[in-house]
């Protein structure tokens, strides 16, 4: 072999080598964070969402923080906690996340009360770029038997929400509406909740036809961890956050996740989650989102959000 065919050689070797390595993130680069809040609250609040932004900062140095705020203003991002199409704000996130060239390669999230369902939303039906550990706080996955009150200081979005579920939870224009009434699973009602429910049927993979995207994306994750509050009033029945639900025509029988027939047809996913280790139901003492920063360090970011990509 010459010489200039051996330079050659060389040449083209580390040129693969050069593309390979710029193909691949810095394997020292804190794992992004991801964080949606519930309703009444707003991406930025100090003594909340701010406050839970400043501590993931604090605790992992060195990552980026994206608190999802819809609307544009914090005035607005609280009303969108109460007024709109979860399906559409879902879909803005899906394009916002996937321009933020800091999380091009990847994150993890934690959503809190209703963000919760609404981040696994973002995973079955976008998860571009993908997520690592999907965290839930609170989550109302199989939805909620009661519609929560407005807790809002501001009476005008409460008198505009009270407006609204004045009306039947599955008329089409509340569903269109009512952030609320699109998590509102009514156990009396099973057949009316799977054909007018605009949200949780869908992403839940209740309806006869099954999206199998849906599945294929959640089982992508690393780790599926749902936190339930053990005194939550809020949230009815609060084994909804662990993917419990009252048993179809009963609003006292309840039924655990893995006897539902979601999680026995594997639906989205959830009973190869499990099997594989991957999916945990973890307790948080108190009222609904009633946690503290030092619990959230400790059962949260040090478990979830503290990795590299």
């Amino acid at each position: 072999m010459g010489l200039s065919h051996q330079v050659i050689l060389v040449l083209s070797a580390l040129n693969l080598m050069v593309k390979f390595a710029y193909s691949i993130p810095d394997s020292g680069s804190p794992r992004p964070t991801v964080i949606w809040h519930g309703m009444g609250d707003t991406c930025c609040f100090d003594f909340s969402m701010g406050a839970v932004k400043k501590q993931i900062e604090k605790s992992v140095p060195g990552t980026y923080v994206y608190s999802v705020e819809i609307g544009g203003s914090i005035a607005a991002d609280e009303l969108h906690g109460y007024i709109g199409n979860a399906n559409d704000q879902v879909a803005f996130v899906c394009e916002k996340v996937k321009n933020d060239p800091n999380l091009k390669n990847g994150f993890n999230a934690v959503g809190f009360s209703q963000g919760s369902q609404f981040l696994r939303a973002y995973v079955e039906r976008c998860n571009n770029p993908p997520v690592y550990n999907l965290v839930t706080m609170g989550g109302q996955h199989m939805g909620v038997a009661d519609l929560p009150n407005c807790v809002s200081p501001n009476r005008t979005i409460c008198d505009a929400v009270e407006t609204l579920l004045s009306f039947p939870a599955y008329d089409p224009f509340v569903q269109r509406h009512s952030i609320q009434a699109e998590y509102f699973h009514d156990p009396m009602k099973e057949s009316e909740y799977l054909a007018a429910n605009i949200l949780l049927p869908d992403i839940n993979n209740e309806r006869p036809t099954k999206n199998v995207t849906y599945r294929q994306n959640l089982i992508s994750l690393n780790h599926f961890a749902m936190f339930q509050f053990m005194e939550d009033t809020v949230v009815v029945p609060r084994e909804s956050e662990w993917f419990g639900y009252y048993a179809p025509g009963s609003n006292s029988q309840l039924v655990p996740m893995t006897q539902t027939p979601g999680y026995q047809g594997d639906w989205i996913g959830l009973k190869t989650l499990d099997t594989q280790g991957k999916l945990s139901l973890g307790k948080c003492p108190g009222n609904h989102m009633q946690f503290t920063l030092e619990w959230f360090t400790e059962n949260v970011i040090t478990s979830f959000l503290n990795n590299t990509i």
